[in-house]
C-alpha cells in the first residue's frame, strides 16, 4: 500500500471477479498491519483483487460523528446509499436494510432455500434476508412475512444482532433481565427481546441515552451505521 492508503487502511478491501466479469465486494476483507497482508475468508474459488475504495455521499455534512463509519462500510460494500450520492443519514432505517447490512457486516453465508412471501426476488436484499432466514437469525413477523419496509425498532435491531452473532459463534455473552435495571424504561422491552437486548447491553454494544434504552424507538440510518461499524471491528 502507498503512504496515502496506509493513512486510511480501512479502505483497503477485497474484490472478486465473478463468472460474468463483474466486480463483487468481499466485505470481510481487511488490512492487517502486523503482517502487511489483506486477510479475508471465502466459501468459493474465484479471481480476487486487492482494491483501495473511497466511497462517500454528499449529505453527510451534518453528521460528522457518523461520517467515517458510513464511508468505511460503504467502501467495503456492506451498506448502500438511498442513491449513488445520498445516504439519507437522518432517515429511519427499514427492517430490510438493517438485516441486509448486518448479514454483510458479519459475513454470514448460506444458500437460501426460499424466502418470505413479501420479499421480492428482484430486491437487492433478497439473498441477505434469505440467508438470515436459512440460518435462523430471523423468523419474520408471522405468516411467512418479514415486513421489509417498516422501520426497525431498537429492540428488534438488538435481537437480530445478538441472534446473528450467536448463530455465527462469534458471541458467548449471555445477559439477564438484571442488566436492564439501570434503564428507567426497562418495562417497555418486550418479553421476547429481554435476553437479546440484555446481552447486547452487557457486551457494551449499546449504552442507552439519558438513563433510557428506548426499546420501541426507531434507529436512523446514521445510528445503524455507527452500531454496525462497532460490531464489524469487534467481531
Amino acid at each position: 500500500p502507498t503512504a496515502q492508503e496506509l493513512a486510511n487502511p480501512e479502505h483497503i478491501t477485497i474484490w472478486y471477479i465473478d463468472g460474468g466479469g463483474n466486480v463483487v465486494s468481499v466485505p470481510n476483507g481487511r488490512y492487517d498491519p502486523a503482517s502487511s497482508s489483506v486477510i479475508f475468508t471465502t466459501t468459493h474459488f474465484s479471481h480476487y483483487a486487492v482494491a483501495y475504495v473511497t466511497k462517500s455521499f454528499n449529505d453527510l455534512g451534518g453528521e460528522a460523528w457518523a461520517k467515517k463509519p458510513i464511508e468505511v462500510l460503504a467502501s467495503k460494500g456492506i451498506l448502500k446509499g438511498t442513491s449513488e450520492k445520498e445516504y439519507s443519514p437522518k432517515t429511519n432505517i427499514t427492517r430490510a436494510d438493517f438485516l441486509y447490512y448486518l448479514v454483510r457486516a458479519l459475513g454470514a453465508d448460506a444458500r437460501p432455500d426460499g424466502n418470505f412471501v413479501d420479499i421480492s426476488s428482484g430486491a437487492y436484499y433478497y439473498r441477505e434476508i434469505g440467508t438470515a432466514r436459512k440460518l435462523g437469525i430471523t423468523g419474520g413477523t408471522g405468516n411467512n412475512r418479514f415486513n421489509p419496509d417498516a422501520n426497525i425498532t431498537r429492540q428488534d435491531m438488538m435481537v437480530l444482532t445478538e441472534r446473528a452473532l450467536r448463530m455465527l459463534k462469534k458471541f458467548e455473552v449471555k445477559g439477564s433481565a438484571s442488566e436492564l435495571d439501570k434503564f428507567s424504561d426497562k418495562s417497555l422491552v418486550a418479553d421476547y427481546a429481554v435476553e437479546g437486548v440484555a446481552s447486547i447491553v452487557k457486551e457494551g454494544l449499546i449504552i442507552g441515552s439519558g438513563g433510557r434504552i428506548n426499546s420501541l424507538g426507531s434507529t436512523t440510518r446514521a445510528e445503524a451505521a455507527v452500531f454496525l461499524y462497532r460490531i464489524y471491528n469487534r467481531f
